[in-house]
């Protein structure tokens, strides 16, 4: 196979869902892997504000029948605050206007609060380290034991795409406690999609320099920020982290949701633009976790269009 026939037949995938002990709590996990042969990769997706584990189906999907174990935690901001949020504000928590709450003013603001507040950024670290640590009971459930530690990459979209950040390296300063790093060894790449900037979350000047592993950064020309953001804010991670294994892709008119990422985005979705994040993404780990030369050719080939979208695309 070359890289024009990259990346080889899809497989069966698997679905499970299980829980893992969490301190005195039980995480639920949302797994999904190739149901036949060695997987060669494991991903951490982390959902975004209001999400859950269930969400990025078609994405999960597609890397699982490319060969990985993708897990899938829910975090305490997801849908438990949602629907906490939706009751507090005299919303019925099961009702049509918390599965869009971004474009509810009430719940969007009181949604943006939890996401500005620490302690949930620091419950996601935990909880993906709680994921990590668990590592072999979740393999026994799944793809089973392998013989040599499989590689690893953290991923995740908006918030997600904030926690993947820190956990590859980027710095913040902790309010009331100064600079602080979150890094995490075992990933040896990171997928941030539709991800953040300076002046957000604790992210400054500098909170780049020591993200030096593979890093993939994604947006699209009509995303934007919590704050009013536009796209080029989010292109930050790419241009302030140190070269090497750094790539950026924007994509021509993608919002936030960058074609669909969840059954609950508020636009339209737009199949080619979630081929377009499905193939750079599994492209990407292919290269940085499977070594696979195929991918790493494709993606040196990529100029104006990803898959069938236009895009900007850049490498350092």
């Amino acid at each position: 196979m070359d890289a024009k026939d990259w990346p080889g037949e899809a497989s069966a995938v698997s679905t499970v869902r299980f829980e893992i002990e969490d301190r005195d709590a039980r995480l639920p996990l949302v797994c999904r892997y190739p149901a036949e042969g060695q997987a060669k990769g494991i991903v951490v997706f982390c959902h975004g504000l209001g999400g859950h584990g269930g969400d990025h189906v078609e994405l999960s999907t597609f890397l699982a029948s490319h060969g990985y174990l993708v897990i899938h935690p829910t975090f305490p901001d997801g849908t438990a605050a949602l629907a906490a949020a939706a009751r507090e504000l005299g919303f019925a928590p099961d009702g049509p206007e918390v599965s869009k709450w971004i474009i509810f003013p009430p719940l969007r603001d009181r949604m943006f609060q939890i996401l500005h507040t620490p302690h949930y950024w620091m419950e996601r670290i935990r909880i993906v380290a709680a994921v990590m640590d668990n590592l072999a009971a979740i393999q026994a459930k799944t793809i089973g034991a392998s013989s040599t530690p499989l590689p690893a990459a953290i991923a995740g979209h908006s918030f997600g795409a904030y926690t993947s950040q820190l956990l590859t390296g980027a710095e913040i300063d902790m309010p009331g406690e100064g600079p602080r790093s979150f890094r995490d060894r075992r990933f040896a790449a990171a997928v941030l999609l539709s991800g953040q900037g300076r002046g957000q979350q604790g992210l400054r000047e500098g909170s780049w320099e020591a993200m030096d592993g593979a890093v993939l950064t994604v947006t699209g020309t009509l995303d934007g920020g919590a704050k009013g953001q536009d796209w080029n804010w989010k292109t930050e991670p790419f241009h302030h982290a140190p070269a090497g294994d750094k790539y950026l892709a924007v994509l021509h008119e993608a919002d936030h949701f960058l074609g669909g990422m969840t059954d609950n985005d508020p636009t339209p979705g737009h199949p080619a633009q979630r081929e377009a994040v499905s193939m750079l993404t599994l492209a990407f780990l292919d290269a940085h976790l499977a070594d696979d030369q195929n991918a790493r050719a494709w993606l040196t080939a990529l100029e104006d269009r990803i898959a069938n979208w236009p895009a900007q695309f850049m490498r350092k």
